[in-house]
């Protein structure tokens, strides 16, 4: 059996390092898969901490936690799409242009 803090370990690690790709990447694809591993580092969490305390509610929360970053992944990607579709470009700056582009519209 894992320890506890070998698993915790693991999971601060894969969490600190979507945190930076979250942090210093523009693109915003990289910015979707920096959150997936911070996504990934909380259902480790969960997981381990289930086993540890020995029942099944870690397990339960990481199926839930998978469900809501299906739908994440759907909505951001087709948010990408739509952004790389009017700019030819999926930067954060095409979005926040974007953005200003519709508040004039709607002034």
């Amino acid at each position: 059996m894992i320890p506890l803090s070998h698993s915790l370990a693991i999971a601060a690690l894969l969490f600190v390092l979507g945190l930076a790709v979250v942090l210093l990447r523009r693109e915003l694809l990289f910015i979707l898969i920096g959150l997936e591993v911070m996504l990934n580092g909380v259902a480790l969490t969960a997981t381990a901490a289930g086993q540890y305390w020995g029942n099944a509610d870690g397990q339960v929360l990481v199926i839930m936690l998978m469900t809501v970053t299906a739908a994440e992944v759907a909505v951001a990607l087709i948010l990408v799409w739509l952004a790389f579709d009017h700019y030819r470009a999926a930067r954060v700056e095409a979005l926040t242009q974007l953005r200003e582009e519709t508040e004039r519209r709607t002034s």
